[in-house]
């Protein structure tokens, strides 16, 4: 409407809004040009620094730049291991931060990429290490692969931790795909992932070199029926096999070349089919064993075993452990490792012992038989050369010293016996030691004692007597949590004392 020739008061404000706009977007355009500007300078800038700062390492930088590729490639080498290239501090992604040239001779040098530890930490976890949340850096598919070509065709040593499932979700089950297209050059691999992903890493048909494997699995979330079985298209032969909670039964790999062996967490039956199936086995490491799992028949007989050397038992339970004996003929065994403290019958020990044709060498127990009992296995040991007596939840009897002092009988007790070594907590029997070391049938013997707490400061006459022994040149070694050497701290602790 008109009035009196003149627009509304709402045409007239709908004009003026409509011109400020025009000048807002007018504006706008100005300042996108301006922006643009402001960026093609600053990126500019930034090359133009970066070129400076080149300038600045080879002006600042008197070694790295000036060596050929070869030394320096050698020292990224010797800063960056294989083992601490697992490192976050030390991955040599961090050479390639430093400078242009740095990256370029860390990037050309396959040996620094070899080696590769992908993590899927649990969800929410914190690392108040780095400040930040794990779940924020899961392994990245693109830095895998690109990690993986710049090592070239050497072999590769792998490391998956997926404890908690993490497998499940895309990124990662994408990141396995990716290490199965380099299957060809899997050499030392340790797999902790979830069971039901054991198909993923199937890998391809090209061949393989693989020789160290390890398939571990901690049932979080995984029922039986949901494992899947690890089968690569060209059957692995290792020489080194893990297995902890992963059944033979989901393992397809050639079993004649296998030489180390550990598992954990499985049936006993399936220890003694592992046992069957790998005739060049020469060390065997079982801990943890289930009753059977009803997979593979128990023989009847004992299993024979022509190049097993040693044996290493770890927390079997004591219904568990006497059927592992039982089930064993070992005639060239050379160590028994008995880690845990399992009370067996001694009728049971006596009769695998029997069947060690070729004498055992070294011997290393927990003790929680009777010290009777113990003394009474040694003397089917006359061939051993090391023996390794612990305890862990006390103090070493005093019967056993005893009885180990009491060497008067012909033939000797334990004639060829070299080193002894004692682990215990916290009191050991000092006054034995001497008797032990007068012993002529043990002339040379080498004796150390390892203890969590050696405190012997307040005990002066225990301390000359150490030292006193040392001085006459007996072989003894006194150590604390088996790492400070204490004759040296009680020789300075007297020196210190008589000033």
């Amino acid at each position: 409407m008109v009035l009196d020739g003149k627009l509304c008061a709402a045409c007239t404000e709908d004009i003026e809004l409509e011109q400020e706009i025009t000048q807002l977007e007018q504006g706008i355009t100005q300042l996108e040009v301006e922006i643009t500007e402001f960026e093609t300078r600053m990126e500019k800038i930034h090359i133009r620094r970066r070129t400076l700062r080149t300038v600045m390492n080879e002006n600042h930088d008197p070694l790295i730049h000036q060596f050929p590729p070869e030394i320096a490639s050698h020292i990224f080498l010797l800063y960056s291991p294989p083992s601490a290239r697992f490192d976050i501090d030390e991955s040599p992604i961090y050479l390639g931060a430093v400078c242009q040239k740095w990256r370029q001779l860390a990037w050309a040098t396959p040996e620094l990429w070899t080696s590769l530890h992908v993590r899927c930490p649990r969800s929410g976890k914190y690392n108040y290490k780095y400040n930040r949340k794990l779940n924020d850096h899961l392994p990245r598919p693109r830095l895998v692969t690109e990690w993986l070509e710049r090592s070239g065709s050497l072999p590769l040593t792998i490391r998956v931790d997926d404890y908690w499932g993490w497998a499940a979700s895309n990124i990662n089950e994408e990141v396995l795909h990716i290490l199965a297209m380099h299957s060809a050059r899997w050499h030392d691999m340790h797999f902790e992932v979830s069971a039901r992903h054991l198909h993923c890493l199937s890998g391809s048909s090209e061949g393989n070199i693989l020789r160290r494997l390890a398939l571990c699995h901690f049932g979080y979330f995984d029922r039986p029926f949901e494992f899947s079985i690890f089968s690569m298209k060209s059957k692995p032969s290792p020489t080194d096999l893990t297995l902890n909670g992963i059944g033979l039964q989901y393992v397809d790999i050639a079993w004649n070349n296998l030489t180390v062996a550990s598992v954990y967490n499985i049936g006993v039956d399936e220890c003694l089919e592992l046992i069957r199936r790998a005739p060049l086995l020469e060390t065997l490491k079982l801990g943890l064993i289930n009753p059977s799992s009803s997979v593979f028949p128990i023989p009847s007989t004992r299993v024979i075993h022509l190049h097993l050397h040693l044996l290493e038992l770890w927390k079997i339970e004591e219904e568990i452990l006497p059927r592992i004996l039982d089930s064993l003929w070992l005639p060239s065994l050379e160590q028994w490792i008995q880690c845990n403290q399992t009370p067996v019958l001694i009728d049971n020990v006596i009769s695998f012992v029997e069947c060690l044709s070729s004498g055992l060498k070294i011997f290393k127990i927990g003790i929680h038989l009777h010290c009777y009992e113990i003394a009474w296995l040694l003397l089917y040991l006359p061939s051993l050369e090391f023996l390794e007596l612990r305890t862990t939840h006390g103090d070493l009897p005093i019967d056993l010293f005893n009885k180990l002092c009491a060497n008067t009988q012909y033939p000797p007790f334990l004639p060829h016996l070299q080193t002894l070594e004692f682990l215990c907590e916290f009191k050991f029997p000092w006054e034995f030691l001497p008797r032990i070391f007068a012993l002529s049938c043990w002339k040379g013997l080498r004796v150390k004692v390892n203890i969590r707490n050696g405190n012997l400061y307040s005990d002066e006459e225990v301390v000359k007597l150490l030292l006193e022994l040392v001085d006459k040149g007996f072989d003894l070694s006194i150590i604390e949590n088996g790492e400070t050497d204490l004759l040296q701290e009680y020789r300075k602790y007297m020196v210190f004392a008589d000033e």
